[in-house]
Formats: C-alpha cells, structure tokens, sequence
C-alpha cells in the first residue's frame, strides 16, 4: 500500500507540496486539475519526472470535478475528451499512472414532491455518451499505460450511473475509486456497487466524517479508518489521505504513524 497527499489550495507551486510530501515522508501527491497551478501545461513531464529520480515521490492526477464525460452538449462532451486525451499523453510523458475522476450525476429539478435527474429520466442518451467517451479513451489509456479510475461522489447508488459504469469497466484501463468520506456521508449508498466490483477498484480515497461533514482528518471522525486501510493494504493500492489543509495533514499522518499503520 503507498500513502499519498493531495494538493492543497493554501499552495500556489509544486514545490511546496513536494517539501510537505518529503517532511510527512508519504509517497505520492495526488495532483488536482481543479488548480491553476495543477494545469498540465504549467508542470512539465519532464519536472516530475526528476521530482521522482530524487525522491521517490510518486503522482496521480485528479481530473476536474465538473469534467462531464455523459454530457448531452456533443461540443462540449468532445471538449472534455480532448482535456483527457491531453492529460493522459501528458501522464505518459511524466510517469503518472493513474487519472482519477468523477461521473456527474447531472442536473436535477426540483418538483414539489420530488427531485428528478435528467440523466436519469434520460438514461439511455447519458450512458450511450458516458461509454461513447470512455471507449475512446480507453483505447487511448490501454496504449499509453495510464489507468482511468472513476471515483464515486455519493452517486454509485444511482441507476443511472451503475448501468454506465457497468458498461465502462468492461474497457481496458478503467477501473474504480472508493471515496469512503462520500460513501459515509450518503449512508454508505455507494458500499454495495463497490463491495459488487471490489476486484475493480484499484484507488482509494481516505478521509474521516463527522455528520454529514467529510474530509476530516483520520481518527476524529465516525469511520473506522483501519479497517478501510486494510482493504487497501491487502490489495496493494494507493490510498490518497484526501484532507485539505496541510494542518490536517500532518494530523492524520502523525495518527497514522503512532498506530504504527506506515
């Protein structure tokens, strides 16, 4: 099992995330599209790739929230696969091996008994759009030897999205994120299609909960962290400790370190 960090929003350079990456001796940044100063074309393939020759510091990218792969807009849908097949020419050129992202529930209306989805009234149209672009990039990520790993965000419970990732994950490279702050905050909606795909997943994303609030640091919360990083460990994969301040952080690793888990 590696230990990884994500970007943090109080940074503005890459440097600094790697100077609290050495300090907490954790072995990979998460890297966030969601930050300017994440941009593929502002970290060059080249830099992190001597980043990892002197330190052993390992990357993912985390692809933008509101990247809509299932989107009805073709225009727009073909924009986002662009953004992707980008970043994956870019993840090949600088030696990281996993994108992760999210499937966006879609737009909902709110009636006076009820919300609807529209993607999910709509169902056949998103995931025909969801699969059109995964396959694409799929072929694209087989080749390049990236891995695309779709994160749930309280949403797996949902028909909608289980029909397209059932369809997704029969694609080469794709694979799954376990989010357990948005599983626990959605009473655990998203534990079955997981635990029904766990040969599947192959990223984690580690953050305690408290109520309805995530991303709160390990051990101060209601979630029994051991036993999700054991899930982790006796499959060998990344486990990304997603709190968002470099305080928490440090909390969480030192928590870590005093139940001898790293």
């Amino acid at each position: 099992m590696k230990i990884g960090m994500p970007a943090l929003v109080e940074y503005n350079t890459l440097s600094e995330l790697v100077d609290l990456c050495l300090k907490l001796g954790v072995n990979f940044i998460e890297l966030n599209m969601n930050m300017p100063y994440n941009f593929i074309e502002r970290i060059s393939p080249e830099e992190l790739r001597k980043i990892k020759r002197d330190t052993n510091i390992e990357f993912t990218m985390h692809m933008p929230d509101d990247a809509d792969l299932g989107t009805f807009y073709e225009s727009v849908r073909k924009g986002y696969v662009s953004l992707f097949s980008d970043t994956i020419d870019w993840a090949e050129e600088a030696g990281v091996e996993l994108l992760n992202m999210h499937i966006i529930e879609g737009a909902k209306m709110t009636l006076p008994d009820r919300k609807v989805y529209i993607y999910e009234q709509y169902s056949e149209e998103f995931q025909n759009n969801f699969v059109k672009s995964i396959k694409t990039l799929s072929e694209k990520a087989r080749r390049k030897n990236v891995l695309l790993s779709i994160e749930n965000s309280s949403n797996f419970g949902r028909s909608h999205i289980q029909k397209a990732l059932n369809r997704s994950i029969l694609y080469p490279n794709v694979k799954l994120t376990w989010d357990i702050g948005h599983d626990a905050v959605s009473n655990f909606t998203d534990k079955q299609y997981l635990m029904n795909h766990k040969n599947e997943i192959c990223h984690m994303h580690i953050h305690d909960v408290i109520g309805k609030k995530d991303h709160q640091s390990l051990f101060e919360g209601e979630l029994n962290i051991c036993e999700f990083l054991h899930f982790a460990q006796t499959r060998n994969m990344r486990a990304l400790v997603e709190v968002k301040t470099s305080e928490s952080l440090k909390k969480s690793i030192n928590s870590l370190l005093e139940r001898k888990i790293i």
